[in-house]
């Protein structure tokens, strides 16, 4: 009796969890289709203003589309942030303003339709990275993985969880994970860690200066920048998921440090580069 409610127990847990995957998977997608008739609604704008030799209808074109992205699509912190930086422009010279609002548009289209350079898979169950520029709530499953203290020089970690893997022969996997002083210093990080592919890879334990380890499933704030994740950009990333902590306090509690989650190695180019800077958090 006893182990058959055990197993209903954990059937009903794991048909949420995939149900959970199969929403999350879903409303990505939505998302993604968003995100694509924005680029092109941008890109239609684009070649409007292209043929056009009229300043002032120029800018109107540029500007009804970028109302029209922004009230069309989820909300992208860097896409607003470009239009507004426009719209905020002290220059009173029709052409001028006009080149302008089509660097935005095409600075917004580029960030609408950036897509990761997948080198790796990520782990079993994790969620689609959030987008460049967009927060969002992510749910993650439990995970195994392999950590190093950042005492050791950034390259160093790198080679020494590297070895570890491949002593090990467990192919590598995206992102790495960088782990940021507890209280909240966007520069400096604490600790390296390699992800396993699934948890039936490997047993936790120490080993030299790796330790392995299972992290329990939880809930990240994320929001997805592009290039590398220098100290300026992390810092801003952070500074805008505490903005929405603050203004989610009531619903939100942070649960753990700073983190930056990189999909790409250097043989990325720079402007194809790819991170989620995330805090941990719990619904209060």
């Amino acid at each position: 009796m006893r182990n058959g409610f055990r197993f209903f127990v954990m059937t009903v847990v794991y048909l949420a969890f995939v149900s959970s995957q199969l929403i999350q998977k879903s409303e990505a997608e939505d998302l993604k289709l968003s995100r694509t008739n924005a680029a092109a609604q941008l890109d239609a704008a684009i070649q409007a203003v292209d043929s056009l030799r009229d300043s002032e209808k120029e800018i109107a074109v540029c500007r009804s589309a970028a109302g029209k992205v922004l009230k069309a699509m989820p909300a992208n912190v860097f896409v607003e942030e470009i239009f507004r930086r426009v719209e905020q422009t002290k220059t009173t010279d029709p052409r001028k303003l006009s080149k302008e609002w089509r660097a935005a548009l095409m600075e917004a289209r580029d960030i609408l339709r950036f897509e990761i350079e997948e080198e790796s898979p990520i782990p079993e169950g994790f969620p689609e990275p959030a987008p460049v520029g967009e927060i969002r709530l992510q749910q993650y499953p439990t995970y195994r993985l392999a950590r190093t203290d950042m005492t050791l020089l950034e390259g160093t970690a790198f080679l020494t969880l590297f070895n570890h893997i491949k002593e090990r022969d467990i192919a590598m996997t995206a992102p790495v994970e960088l782990t940021y002083a507890a209280d909240g210093n966007a520069t400096k990080k604490t600790a390296m860690s390699f992800m396993y592919r699934s948890t039936q890879q490997g047993r936790v334990g120490t080993a030299g200066k790796v330790q392995v380890m299972d992290s329990p499933a939880h809930m990240a704030i994320s929001i997805g920048i592009r290039g590398s994740a220098n100290k300026e950009r992390v810092a801003d990333a952070r500074r805008r998921l505490e903005a929405w902590l603050q203004a989610h306090r009531d619903a939100y509690e942070v649960t753990g440090p700073l983190r930056v989650l990189g999909y790409n190695s250097p043989f990325i180019a720079e402007k194809k580069q790819f991170s989620e800077v995330q805090i941990p958090v719990r619904a209060k």
